[in-house]
């Protein structure tokens, strides 16, 4: 048989030792543990052999603490105070009291959709971080997704997923230029294949729509200018560059009167997906994103005729 290794010191030794302490008696402490006091003093005899020294002695005036008491005291006490820390972390973030809440979402989204969301979930639950991770594509987002990198994700329908799915409604689609038009005005496919076209790079999510988009009505876009960012494609819109397709929410209200609907409307779904069954904190978050109002249209408010892609 091997050597038997000598077992390391016990949190319980650690609290039985700080109550003694602050108890004044071994016989208060056992009466506080219930525990009896010769099984009290056999863990504080193991203690001290475990550390090689003595750390409480026994007078005519009380308890006092050796050198080596002194020593160990202060430290025992954070170490309890560390442990019963982590229990009530890891406690709160199982009953959904507070933690972080993480979220992987597409820019546009982010920007476009979750803000209301963000607001109410924060006046809920103040103790709580939601911690937004964005990404500029589909794929990317749902590779993050797949690699557990996050508790909830919010964006376009996923092909083919496996986990919970959840609904939250549709963003439409909008041609965005540097004239201004009444709300409600159409433009008409045609006008797709004469106009000048601000793209997406294809790291860019916005570049599938475009692409869809085109392949779906038949035309070709005459490509002027390509950029990654949305915002950066709405600015060059509506300076005169070109046209181009944006999310309507990530359209900023002073610009609204440069888009204009195409066709009877492109729609795009937005949904909440996870690889399984969220935590309880990210849980209650994919209830609130399923209760609230958010920019997005029902599957049974779309227009007659609308694309969705």
């Amino acid at each position: 048989m091997g050597e038997e290794v000598p077992s390391a010191m016990q949190l319980r030794q650690l609290e039985y030792f700080v109550l003694i302490w602050d108890t004044g008696s071994f016989s208060a402490a056992a009466t506080r543990l219930y525990v009896s006091q010769p099984s009290l003093s056999q863990q504080i005899r193991a203690l001290e052999k475990e550390l090689g020294s003595p750390l409480l002695e026994r007078g005519h005036h009380g308890l006092s603490l050796t050198p080596a008491g002194r020593a160990l005291l202060p430290i025992a006490r954070r170490i309890l105070h560390a442990v019963q820390d982590a229990s009530d972390a890891v406690r709160h973030v199982v009953d959904g009291s507070n933690g972080d809440v993480h979220v992987l979402t597409v820019r546009s989204v982010a920007a476009g959709v979750l803000p209301p969301s963000a607001a109410r979930w924060h006046a809920m639950y103040p103790d709580t971080v939601l911690r937004l991770h964005d990404f500029s594509h589909r794929r990317d987002l749902e590779a993050a997704t797949r690699a557990g990198r996050g508790d909830l994700s919010v964006g376009p329908r996923p092909v083919g997923w496996d986990g919970p799915v959840v609904s939250l409604g549709y963003e439409e689609m909008v041609l965005v230029g540097a004239e201004e038009h009444v709300p409600g005005t159409v433009a008409d496919p045609a006008e797709l294949a004469a106009a000048d076209w601000v793209l997406y790079e294809p790291e860019q999510g916005m570049s599938e729509v475009a692409d869809w988009l085109a392949a779906t009505i038949g035309f070709a876009p005459r490509v002027v200018a390509r950029t990654g960012q949305v915002a950066a494609g709405l600015s060059f819109a509506v300076e005169g560059l070109g046209v181009t397709l944006a999310p309507a929410n990530a359209v900023p209200g002073g610009w609204a009167r440069h888009t204009r609907r195409v066709g009877s409307g492109v729609f795009r779904e937005i949904v909440v997906y996870s690889r399984q069954a969220p935590p309880q904190l990210a849980d209650r978050y994919r209830e609130l994103l399923a209760g609230i109002e958010l920019p997005l249209l029902a599957a049974s408010s779309l227009p007659p005729g609308a694309l969705r892609c």
